[in-house]
């Protein structure tokens, strides 16, 4: 079982790719098993977000928190960091990286490594290189984790069919992380010790 946390700035589309990924999946042959996105509206998460669901015969997690700064989305962030085995992090390519890269500061993810999504391709796809790698440094070289891949996404369905490929990066990335359990190595707890 993979529990995977989706951890990000406010806004930058964290339940928007958490309702992509669920649309996606219940459109194959996995199931859904429990839980259900959003708060008060669709595409916002005031505390914890998460879904019970199937891939190839096993039941894993997706958390999704809140990228608010309150007493109550500081309290689910900490249980997820505690509770999930693959974060997912994500930032907004339309916004500013550095408030998102002072988001990560603090956070301390208890892996080696991370899984990258730059949202919001359609937005503002020309940041997607510069943005790429500055999130690789700050990750590798200050934060000290591997990157095992960086994609671009696009949640909210565009409607002239353009991103087709970064929508379905929504599933296809989230899916990949439950792949790595036969090579769960490197997501073992971060010793400090580097390497």
């Amino acid at each position: 079982m993979v529990n995977i946390g989706i951890l990000g700035d406010m806004n930058c589309g964290k339940t928007s790719v958490f309702v992509r990924f669920m649309n996606s999946l219940a459109a194959t042959n996995e199931k859904i098993i429990s839980g259900s996105p959003g708060g008060p509206e669709m595409y916002t998460t005031q505390t914890v977000d998460f879904i019970r669901f199937t891939h190839r015969g096993f039941i894993h997690v997706l958390y999704g928190t809140g990228g608010h700064t309150t007493p109550i989305t500081d309290y689910y962030r900490v249980y997820v960091l505690r509770n999930a085995n693959r974060f997912l992090c994500m930032f907004d390519l339309s916004k500013d990286l550095e408030r998102q890269l002072k988001f990560y500061e603090n956070l301390q993810i208890p892996t080696k490594q991370v899984t990258i999504f730059l949202n919001k391709f359609d937005l503002a796809n020309d940041n997607f290189d510069d943005y790429k790698e500055k999130i690789e440094d700050f990750f590798i070289n200050k934060q000290k984790k591997l990157v095992k891949f960086i994609l671009p996404t696009v949640a909210i369905k565009v409607e002239d069919g353009q991103f087709q490929k970064e929508t379905q990066n929504c599933l296809t990335g989230i899916l990949d992380l439950c792949e790595f359990d036969k090579d769960s190595s490197a997501f073992d707890v971060w010793d400090g010790q580097g390497g």
